[in-house]
């Protein structure tokens, strides 16, 4: 995807980026735990304080026993396991919650460091054979009092990465005090095996432990602990190495705080700035944004994977565009928000650029409506934005479709799972409440209906003008164009789950919105003596999830979660995320109208055939990016920059262009154009040159004489110790 700007990277709901479901199975049965009264009398037997069966047992503590047999463990399985020692204790235990384990997460990442945790606690649950040898009576739904304690301690040891992954080989490493979660004082020894091939070492408290990979893939790391008792305990647990080589640093960071502010509070962003060969400053930009980072976790490395799909990025900066890449301090902050902080960073541009060059704007999934807001306000409040273009890259102008079904499985099972905890919070900040088509609601409704802040939201762009008047404006959907749909019909069933056993009984389907009335999701959960149900029917409710649109593969990861009771299937891969319609900016209800002849905001449209993930880069639609970039690109002298002073007027040209350097001393220079292809077109100039500025006159002929075609060409002037390119656009 362009930026996917998304997720998690693999997870994210992307209105860029990504939704990730739960990395275990989970559970809400109406409350967060089971009643101590329902317990009875069983707390006044505790020698820990952590009754784990008050929780569903998701994470299996009982599994995670410090063995070498013990499960290898996920950042989703760790945090799940601290969510249930936390809500299973009788006493609230010593430690961060997960939203502090997260920001901290989320602080370490941008300093470049993947920070480690260990827990290691004694729990107890209710002994297998009580209920039969009598040691604990029911009574009621209730358990009675007992005489003798039905319990069984046990010891939970885990380790994890917060962090799941890295996009580079070179990976530091760091433990910190503060994510050694235990009940007992700190250990005598800690040892990890980093799966580099040198075995374990020993780890010290906030010692940074730099570890290279040779390739990309998953690993498994082990953790191995020496507690002050003399006793051991491993974890195994899983990181993901997604590239090996780093991408390139960016040039500059420009730090980006909106002028206006929206509710009261001022936007924030970070924009990577990575020039084009040559180029001392901003000369010829083009401005990305970001989408929905739910998580907020993208930072310059994984945006720059994204976004190099096809080797697109490389590919502009090599025609001599500069790169801007925004990336919000909180994407999931209202849209205005987040627009003025896009309107703040072109008005930056601005100022770095020849006063008459000109800029490209990219908005990928909600950037593409984030960029449209900045650009309408702007000229709204006559605020100069001097874009030439601006490109929505499957942007949701006419809303997104999570299946309302699926939300409603999040919420329901939200209670005893912190990943879909986390994400039922996701689903109710404002961002994901303004795009969403349909959202769920407590108690749920008979319709599917959009959150009232979407309204809002098309209140305001309604104000401003709605869509911007002065650029070029182009989009580009990932869904069909052909009404292909998703592979399954309105009312098809999405996801399967079913348990039943002597403690716990699970059930969680969904169902795609019918075109007439059906329901849409059933769930019920029994956990020892509390049973929570609901069903959820939907009526009158435009059929989204199969429509042709930018799809999201949410099902298939629901489907990969490994569940420790019974088995999720997933019906369909895949639902429309970003509708074709919705991409494109037509004002139907009809996820399956005929867009031919529909009006459109838009001066052009890309549209594939068949649908595909949303903001994918094809090498198609990739061509097609970068030719709308180049509509119209610097019409006016290129600044005087760079290590030779290189401009060129005019710029594009039909006749011929002009252009000077300067020498700083004397010395031989060869000048030459060369093609896209890398082919040299023609050599202007090969010799001695006087110290000063030269100029020289290229009239769009080869070597032989022949008028080259129109397009883009590249002139470079070599002299001693320094090498200067620019881009030259010859037109018709």
């Amino acid at each position: 995807m362009l930026l996917a700007l998304l997720r998690r990277s693999a997870v994210v709901l992307a209105l860029s980026v990504t939704f990730t479901l739960p990395a275990t199975a989970a559970i809400r049965p109406g409350a967060d735990a089971v009643p101590i009264d329902v317990l009875g009398s069983l707390p006044s037997f505790s020698r820990t304080g952590i009754l784990y069966d008050r929780v569903v047992p998701i994470a299996r503590l009982d599994l995670l026993d410090g063995s070498a047999n013990a499960p290898i463990v996920t950042t989703g399985t760790w945090r799940q396991a601290w969510d249930e020692i936390q809500r299973a204790s009788l006493v609230p235990p010593a430690g961060p919650d997960l939203d502090a384990l997260d920001a901290d997460a989320r602080a370490a990442r941008r300093a470049g460091v993947i920070p480690l945790a260990i827990l290691d606690f004694a729990f107890e649950r209710i002994r297998p054979q009580a209920m039969i040898d009598g040691t604990l009576r029911i009574e009621n739904g209730r358990i009675a009092r007992v005489t003798q304690s039905p319990l069984i301690e046990s010891r939970a040891f885990a380790a994890a990465t917060l962090t799941p992954r890295a996009y580079r080989g070179d990976v530091t490493f760091r433990l910190a005090p503060g994510t050694w979660l235990s009940d007992r004082q700190h250990p005598h020894a800690i040892e990890f095996d980093f799966a580099d091939g040198l075995g374990f070492r020993h780890v010290a408290f906030n010692q940074n432990i730099l570890v290279r990979y040779g390739t990309t893939g998953s690993r498994v790391l082990t953790a191995r602990v020496t507690r002050a008792d003399g006793s051991t305990a491993l974890s195994r647990f899983r990181f993901d190495v997604e590239r090996v080589a780093a991408a390139p640093p960016p040039d500059d960071t420009l730090h980006v705080t909106a002028s206006v502010a929206y509710q009261g509070v001022n936007g924030t962003g970070d924009a990577y700035v990575y020039r084009a060969p040559g180029h001392a400053v901003i000369s010829n930009p083009v401005v990305v944004i970001e989408g929905l980072d739910f998580y907020n976790e993208m930072n310059w490395e994984e945006l720059y994977s994204l976004l190099n799909v096809e080797n697109l990025l490389e590919t502009l900066r090599a025609e001599g565009f500069d790169v801007v890449v925004l990336n919000f301090t909180d994407a999931t902050v209202p849209v205005q928000q987040n627009s003025f902080v896009v309107a703040e960073l072109i008005q930056q541009v601005q100022d770095q650029i020849h006063p008459l060059s000109t800029l490209a704007v990219v908005g990928a999934s909600m950037g593409g409506v984030c960029s449209r807001y900045a650009l309408a306000w702007m000229e709204n409040h006559a605020i100069p934005h001097r874009v030439r273009t601006w490109l929505s890259f499957d942007g949701p102008h006419g809303g997104a479709d999570i299946p309302l079904g699926m939300q409603y499985w999040i919420h329901f099972f939200a209670g005893q799972s912190a990943d879909a905890a986390a994400f039922e919070a996701i689903l109710q900040r404002p961002a994901a409440r303004q795009l969403l088509l349909n959202h769920f609601t407590v108690p749920p409704g008979a319709t599917g209906v959009p959150d009232p802040l979407r309204a809002s939201l098309l209140a305001d762009l309604a104000a401003i003008g709605d869509y911007p008047n002065q650029p070029r404006r182009v989009a580009i959907a990932n869904g069909s164009a052909t009404g292909q749909n998703q592979g399954f019909a309105p009312g098809a069933q999405l996801i399967g789950w079913e348990y039943t056993s002597l403690l716990v009984d699970i059930s969680g389907n969904v169902w795609a919105i019918p075109s007439g009335s059906a329901t849409i999701f059933r769930g019920r959960t029994r956990v020892l003596f509390s049973t929570t149900s609901q069903t959820v029917n939907a009526s009158n409710t435009p059929p989204w999830d199969g429509a042709p649109g930018g799809s999201r593969a949410s099902m298939a990861e629901l489907d990969a979660v490994a569940a420790p009771y019974g088995d999720i299937t997933a019906f369909h891969p895949s639902h429309a995320f970003i509708p074709t319609v919705s991409a494109l900016a037509i004002a139907t209800d009809d996820p399956f109208l005929d867009i031919a002849a529909e009006p459109t905001p838009f001066d052009a449209l890309y549209t594939p055939a068949e649908n595909q993930p949303h903001v994918q880069i094809t090498p198609q639609n990739a061509v097609w990016v970068r030719t709308e970039i180049e509509q119209g690109v610097l019409a006016v002298p290129s600044p005087d920059t760079g290590p030779l002073a290189l401009r060129a007027f005019p710029n594009p040209f039909a006749g011929a262009s002009r252009f000077s350097f300067t020498l700083p001393r004397e010395g031989s220079v060869s000048v030459k154009v060369f093609g896209v292809d890398g082919r040299e077109t023609v050599t202007l100039a090969d010799g001695p040159r006087a110290a000063g500025t030269h100029t020289l006159l290229w009239d769009g002929r080869d070597a032989h004489g022949a008028r080259v075609p129109a397009g883009v060409y590249f002139v470079r002037v070599s002299a001693p110790d320094r090498t200067q390119r620019m881009k030259l656009v010859r037109l018709d």
